[in-house]
């Protein structure tokens, strides 16, 4: 008698039968610290500590990636965008410091700084118009509509006078 199968075809630990087992994970590569960027820009002024994290309200007008590395002037990273929260039109974020970085030490009123390919523009937050290409295709299919409509009707009018 076999022994029964897993989804995997029984054939060896995790992912070791059907599907390889080997090769990695589905091509995402893996974590790598990428050092400082060449040019940073200023994204946020500190307001305060919060459990560890330093609370910042956004003063660019591009919203950070999650994740996003969060640096000083002078390029040292002292932590990582968290959680972004507030309206549109007046955002906070909450920062993740690093390691041996102290949220507390900061002063309100601190400048964070941000590498600039690290901004998404608000406009990916906003409903989008819709496009001309879009409108035009809506006026096609409504003028053909009305065509079909006239047609039919003609049609009835036909049949109904034989």
């Amino acid at each position: 008698m076999r022994p029964p199968r897993g989804r995997d075809g029984g054939r060896g630990g995790r992912f070791g039968g059907r599907f390889g087992g080997r090769g990695g994970g589905g091509g995402r590569g893996g974590f790598r610290d990428e050092g400082p960027p060449p040019e940073v820009v200023e994204v946020s002024l500190f307001l305060h500590a919060c459990e560890g994290d330093a609370v910042a309200k956004l003063t660019n007008e591009k919203v950070p990636y999650f994740n996003a590395p969060i640096y000083l002037q002078n390029k040292t990273q002292i932590g990582k965008v968290d959680e972004i929260f507030g309206p549109i039109n007046e955002s906070y974020f909450s920062i993740k410091m690093m390691e041996g970085i102290i949220a507390s030490s900061y002063s309100p009123g601190d400048k964070f700084y941000i590498d600039p390919a690290k901004l998404l523009p608000l406009s990916r937050f906003l409903p989008q118009p819709k496009s001309e290409s879009m409108l035009h295709l809506l006026h096609f299919q409504s003028s053909n509509l009305k065509k079909a409509f006239f047609s039919l009707h003609a049609f009835i009018l036909l049949k109904l006078e034989r």
